[in-house]
């Protein structure tokens, strides 16, 4: 009986997903166009600004954003044209992703302590997945973004628990291990809803699973910096049962293996990995 009413609850929370009446959480016009902006072969500093000027509150976040030690230089970045011509227009894109889930996504006062754990988690997950691609020499494009999406799906079934508003619904703790077992197929459907490039849909959709494709070496460094977070202390927790949180969102001893093997990284290697991370992380929790 217990089987058919978890079933029940996962096909519920999953057909949410598919009402015509259910908004996914927000992201600005800007970030997708940000997107689009960077898979071209040529973009021009100013079309960038003229972009980000579109949204002053978004644009000015950024600026503090930049301007926190994680990616500070010799000389502070005082401009939106200053900060694009230092980042690139996929670092300015990086950078307005993590804001944009911070201020819009990660965010509902009913599941607060949650959706925080989810925020650090996907944050520190990004910054790592770019460590690791940069110690694995693979192609950093869309390695942020991937980490900082990774477990979206969380927020969106947080999210679809309130849309279906059943007076009977069963409090979060009950529903943890439904929505821990969705959360990767609910990456995917929103990451598609978002209307993001295949590779972030392939990659954000099946972070728990094996790749033989091209993706298959930014889903293992994904997978890989998913894991390390453990080593912060940053590792997604659900609600408190007996005074302690649930666990999510977990990577088993196969998957990091695995990982390692496909991107070729042995114990030493690792170690680097970690200890670059040790260097980022007190900036990043500066922010």
């Amino acid at each position: 009986m217990k089987d058919l009413v978890s079933a029940t609850l996962c096909q519920q929370l999953l057909a949410v997903f598919d009402d015509p009446t259910y908004r996914p959480p927000p992201l600005p016009e800007v970030a997708l166009e940000l997107m689009a902006l960077g898979s071209r072969e040529e973009t021009n500093v100013a079309e960038v600004v003229a972009l980000l000027e579109r949204d002053e509150l978004l644009a000015a976040t950024v600026l503090r954003l930049v301007g926190s030690p994680i990616y500070a230089g010799r000389t502070p970045i005082r401009s939106l044209r200053e900060a694009v011509v230092r980042l690139g227009v996929q670092g300015v894109r990086d950078a307005v992703f993590e804001v944009a889930l911070r201020n819009s996504v990660f965010v509902m006062p009913e599941y607060a302590e949650t959706m925080a754990s989810i925020a650090r988690h996907s944050t520190l997950t990004a910054y790592i997945t770019r460590i690791v691609c940069r110690r694995a020499s693979l192609d950093q494009e869309l390695a942020f973004i991937c980490g900082l999406l990774h477990d979206v799906g969380f927020a969106g079934l947080l999210l679809a628990v309130n849309h279906i508003e059943r007076a009977d619904a069963p409090p979060l703790a009950l529903l943890w291990k439904d929505i821990d077992g969705l959360h990767e197929h609910a990456s995917l459907l929103l990451a598609e809803r978002w209307g993001l490039p295949p590779a972030v849909v392939e990659v954000v959709g099946h972070h728990h699973h094996l790749h033989t494709g091209d993706c298959a070496a930014l889903a293992a460094a994904v997978r890989l910096a998913d894991h390390l977070t453990e080593h912060f202390g940053a590792t997604v927790k659900g609600p408190m049962v007996a005074g302690y949180p649930m666990t999510g969102d977990s990577i088993g001893l196969f998957d990091i293996e695995s990982a390692c093997l496909e991107l070729d990284i042995d114990t030493a290697a690792l170690r680097l990995i970690v200890a670059d991370a040790e260097r980022t992380v007190p900036e990043i929790v500066l922010i």
